[in-house]
């Protein structure tokens, strides 16, 4: 591969850094496809995107991004757009420095992206969510264009869209990607890019979140024995962990072999959704699956995934194909409801409140007490209290 080529996400991603006693910092390549688009790869392996163009005689350059945070269709429409500012007699360099003048783009990349991933954790699943949704309709926009009208039939179109699994989006996939667009509108305003809040007057759509379908103990345990019986004990150890123990699905994604002590029986979770560590107790039925998973020499985490050094990821469809060998409706289940599960089955054996809230790691008993809704046989067993109180 020479210095000029078609510029892919893989081909930049499988470009290696110059040589530690190379003359010069950085190694600059140039994309075949845009005029002036560059990627520039430093010693560290660091790579970077910039525009090179000449404006008044003078050779001048913006940098685009760093790859991993933008890729390259984003570079490329980044690039475009300065050089259409180029034959319109404008510097590129004076118009982006120009706050009215963000793009949605621009500000999401140059903005709002480095600040939520100081404060947030889940800021990766913005990024998604923007560039599936706000981006391929607002993200060449200026800012300072965007409508209220714009936000609110983008969130009530969403739900009329057909996703990748051949559905309507729900109402709460909806809600949060108007959320996105409500928290960057805000840092907007508050960095004088926009004057006023147009994704204010926008209302998100009214949800039942109480949870009121889980799985019983009798459904948990024939869950457990398709586990124990499956083929791939990775797999199979990732969904038993998740049921015995009422772990975030991220959570148990990034356990890695050193978090796991065997000798004092626990689990340690570096890193919750509230950003705190926290340690779960190894029961001798959960170590029969974790103990039986087999780990690879070049990676790091417990249920390692077909990537080389990255963690299991999508178990979805052999989870539903273990719900139908183990004759449980699927209706309404997804991984989380194992969750809800743990919850739901301990406050049916009347453990109480706060000892579940430790259990599933909630910062507020209000949200434990979300998913510890009573199932039918606890109510029918209350109304043969209550009547038997008068009879």
């Amino acid at each position: 591969m020479g210095n000029k080529f078609n510029f892919t996400d893989k081909a930049i991603k499988v470009l290696k850094a110059p040589p530690r006693d190379s003359p010069s910092s950085e190694l600059e390549v140039t994309d075949s496809q845009t005029v002036g688009l560059k990627c520039l790869i430093g010693k560290t392996g660091n790579k970077r995107f910039l525009f090179r163009y000449t404006y008044n005689r003078r050779k001048c350059s913006i940098g685009l991004g760093r790859f991993g945070d933008i890729n390259v269709a984003t570079a490329r429409k980044l690039a475009q757009k300065h050089r259409m500012s180029l034959l319109e007699g404008i510097n590129p360099k004076v118009e982006r420095n120009c706050p009215t003048r963000l793009t949605i783009d621009e500000f999401f990349q140059q903005h709002y992206l480095p600040s939520i991933k100081k404060r947030k954790k889940s800021w990766r699943d913005d990024v998604y969510r923007y560039d599936t949704h706000i981006a391929p309709k607002f993200g060449h926009w200026l800012y300072q264009d965007l409508r209220t009208i714009d936000v609110q039939q983008l969130h009530l179109k969403m739900t009329d869209t057909i996703n990748k699994y051949g559905n309507l989006y729900a109402p709460a996939t909806a809600n949060q990607v108007l959320m996105i667009l409500k928290s960057l509108t805000k840092y907007a305003v508050s960095l004088s890019v926009v004057d006023s809040d147009v994704c204010l007057p926008v209302k998100l759509f009214r949800l039942n979140n109480a949870r009121t379908h889980f799985l019983t103990t009798f459904e948990i345990k024939r869950l457990l024995k398709a586990c124990r019986e499956y083929s791939n004990r990775t797999i199979a150890a990732y969904i038993a962990t998740l049921a015995l123990t009422g772990l975030r699905c991220g959570e148990v994604s990034n356990i890695k072999v050193k978090d796991v002590d065997i000798k004092k029986r626990i689990i340690h979770i570096p890193i919750t959704k509230n950003f705190k560590p926290r340690t779960v107790f190894i029961t001798d039925y959960l170590l029969s699956f974790i103990g039986n998973v087999p780990l690879k020499p070049d990676n790091p985490y417990l249920f390692a995934g077909k990537v080389k050094g990255q963690p299991l990821r999508s178990v979805r469809k052999t989870f539903f194909k273990l719900l139908k060998r183990a004759q449980v409706n699927s209706d309404g289940i997804c991984l989380h409801s194992l969750r809800h599960s743990v919850a739901s089955n301990l406050a049916s054996e009347n453990i109480s409140l706060r000892l579940i809230q430790e259990q599933l790691s909630h910062r507020s008993i209000i949200s434990t007490q979300r998913y510890t809704k009573v199932n039918t046989e606890s109510m029918r067993q209350t109304s043969e209290t209550l009547s038997k109180m008068f009879s």
